[in-house]
């Protein structure tokens, strides 16, 4: 899920509420939630769990937080299309970003370099989801580069002269690029990111979006509009769990 997905679900909430004006901003958790503490956002879209200084800060402005997972995303692996390499198992992914593995020749492709590419871990909820969850919490190696959006990833991805590796949203336009397909492990079949895989959950990074905002808002269009993207971002299970 993006920002995108969500401008699409604002969009078809108002059609059938015209008493409600919805905005979309394409930003980042940190952002989002920071607009969020100061006033400027209703609502902020998380990609990661609040933090314990998040809700602090939020405590001290008195706000009541209330948080709701809302759909599903994947992180997509994401290379240039030249690159020979079409899949990775999670161990070979956590191996390059580590910096264990210098070279595609580690995972039976040519013997060149990979730069491995993220976004800044202190605005980006994916890039923390994968830090915790596919690099364990361990150090990014020295060949991560760290850029400022997902756009700078996809754009390397698309013209680099040499065989970078990146990640970004699914949902984003990954047009000339090439997606690798994702082993949970060795026996696993490759897996590649579809709106089918990240719903049913069967591609190994798929993480859960949640919106959060303050309940003394008392404002019955946010529940309304919560609820209608449940509906359309979460199966009947996975809101049960919430």
């Amino acid at each position: 899920m993006s920002s995108d997905q969500v401008q699409k679900w604002a969009q078809r909430f108002m059609e059938a509420n015209t008493e409600i004006g919805i905005t979309v901003v394409d930003s980042s958790s940190r952002k989002g939630f920071q607009s969020l503490l100061e006033g400027n956002a209703e609502v902020a879209m998380m990609s990661r769990e609040i933090r314990s200084e998040e809700r602090r800060r939020a405590a001290e402005k008195g706000l009541k937080l209330v948080e709701r997972p809302v759909g599903h995303a994947a992180l997509a692996l994401i290379t240039i299309p030249r690159n020979p390499v079409n899949e990775l198992t999670m161990e070979q992914v956590q191996k390059f970003y580590t910096g264990e593995y210098r070279s595609w020749k580690n995972v039976g492709g040519i013997d060149e370099s990979v730069r491995c590419l993220a976004r800044r871990i202190r605005d980006s909820g994916g890039t923390v989801f994968f830090w915790t969850n596919v690099l364990d919490s361990g150090h990014f190696g020295r060949n991560t580069t760290f850029t400022e959006s997902w756009e700078e990833i996809i754009k390397i991805c698309q013209v680099a002269e040499d065989l970078p590796l990146g990640i970004a949203p699914s949902a984003r336009n990954l047009n000339g690029v090439k997606v690798l397909a994702i082993r949970q492990d060795k026996k696993s079949p490759p897996i590649k990111p579809t709106e089918e895989t990240v719903k049913n959950g069967s591609y190994p990074i798929t993480l859960l979006f949640a919106f959060a905002w303050d309940e003394r808002l008392n404002d019955p269009g946010i529940l309304r509009f919560v609820e209608f993207c449940q509906g359309h971002g979460l199966d009947a299970s996975a809101r049960h769990k919430e």
